[in-house]
């Protein structure tokens, strides 16, 4: 019966501990698709009319959004089955766990071999370079880029030194510190000597830096997510022997007891 207990315990622990690391990963996979579709939303829609392509920045969040749902959903007949005693649950959500293993580590191998290399970057670096273009006609779009500059702390699209040959000085988001041009935008000098904005990278690199961390922040989610998963499952696994024990021990008990009757 105590260790039983103790095993009950270490399940509901396991699989409370999935629960977090599977919302974690699905909250930053819904941040980071927000952050590629403010992006590619600039761009101009013309020139993607036949593209029909789906690069690794729009598909990694979805990928790990939906295996971090299917981690919930085991987690749950893992939740079940240990407080009610149910082998069958315990049965499925150790097959479901197994599953679920296996795809986190696909997905993570997939995200580090795949995403995380060159295609990622040029896919981000032209995405930006589309937008900045877009920003150079269109005031809506430059003002969308500028929060983007901001945001990332970056200026242009390659450099600063892309706004020299068609404007008099820097727009104000790159010589802003984030939110500081809204607070006091009459006291911000963005002239083209301005340090700060001189010293800043363009955003396709920086843009493409932060897709890169993101992934790698993914795929290293999912793999500790994976070892918790099999840790999960191990006490699933000794959880169903021993309650696949206590009948037997129950049958002894009441034999030992009837036999006594009788003597």
């Amino acid at each position: 019966m105590a260790r039983g207990g103790s095993l009950r315990v270490l399940s509901h622990i396991l699989n409370g501990i999935l629960v977090v690391l599977s919302l974690a990963i699905g909250a930053v996979s819904i941040w980071f698709f927000c952050q590629v579709r403010e992006l590619t939303a600039l761009r101009n829609s013309n020139h993607y009319l036949l593209d029909y392509n789906l690069y690794w920045p729009q598909a990694v969040p979805w990928i790990f959004l939906v295996i971090g749902v299917v981690v919930l959903c085991a987690t749950a007949c893992g939740f079940l089955g240990a407080g009610g005693g149910n082998r069958s649950l315990l049965t499925v959500h150790v097959v479901c766990l197994s599953i679920v293993t296996l795809l986190l580590i696909t997905a993570a191998v997939l995200a580090l071999v795949f995403a995380d290399n060159k295609s990622t970057d040029d896919f981000v670096k032209d995405t930006v370079w589309d937008v900045y273009f877009q920003a150079k006609n269109d005031p809506e779009v430059a003002l969308r880029f500028g929060d983007v500059e901001r945001k990332l702390h970056c200026c242009g699209a390659d450099s600063p030194r892309d706004y020299k040959n068609w404007k008099s000085e820097f727009p104000m988001s790159c010589c802003d510190v984030y939110y500081r041009g809204f607070l006091d935008p009459y006291n911000v000098e963005c002239e083209f000597t301005n340090k700060l904005a001189n010293e800043r990278y363009g955003c396709s690199a920086v843009a493409a830096q932060y897709a890169r961390i993101t992934i790698k922040a993914l795929a290293g989610g999912a793999v500790v997510t994976a070892l918790v998963a099999l840790g999960a499952v191990a006490a699933a696994v000794a959880l169903s022997k021993a309650l696949a024990r206590k009948p037997e021990v129950m049958v002894a008990h009441y034999e030992s007891e009837s036999k006594k009757v009788l003597l």
